[in-house]
């Protein structure tokens, strides 16, 4: 059962790193390319049918991270610190729930304010994601 959650959690990571890249990377490169009214058009068209499919990866990642961490012994929040398996999980949770603060912030000047995206989430995050992916594999190597 171990290693299944280990494949989705690492399938949905990669699709989550993905979306943002995708994202961040392809609609930079062709609002270069199209006309900008053409490129939001199709943001939007792609936006809304994906939030559904991308809340679900994002539930299942932090769902699998869940049941993957309790398989690890941690009695207190100073348990963390123990080893450097624990300090690469802190600073790993530490930069999710940065991003979740970060994308909570966002959202509210989008969704509630009407506003533009005032920091450029999807970039803070591909950010991020690349920074929690390092200290995934740190977690195992040192």
């Amino acid at each position: 059962m171990h290693f299944i959650f280990i494949c989705i959690h690492l399938v949905c990571a990669i699709f989550f790193i993905a979306y943002v890249f995708f994202d961040v990377c392809v609609y930079h490169f062709a609002y270069k390319h199209e006309s900008k009214e053409d490129c939001d058009k199709i943001k939007k068209a792609y936006t809304k049918s994906s939030i559904i499919i991308f809340a679900s990866i994002f539930i299942l990642l932090f769902f699998s991270g869940i049941y993957l961490l309790s398989f690890y012994e941690i009695n207190s929040f100073w348990d963390f610190f123990a080893s450097n398996f624990g300090i690469f999980l802190f600073i790993k949770l530490s930069l999710l729930v940065t991003m979740l603060v970060l994308t909570s912030y966002s959202l509210f000047f989008i969704k509630v304010l009407k506003r533009k995206d005032p920091l450029k989430s999807h970039l803070i995050a591909l950010i991020l994601c690349i920074l929690i992916v390092i200290c995934a594999k740190a977690m195992l190597y040192f």
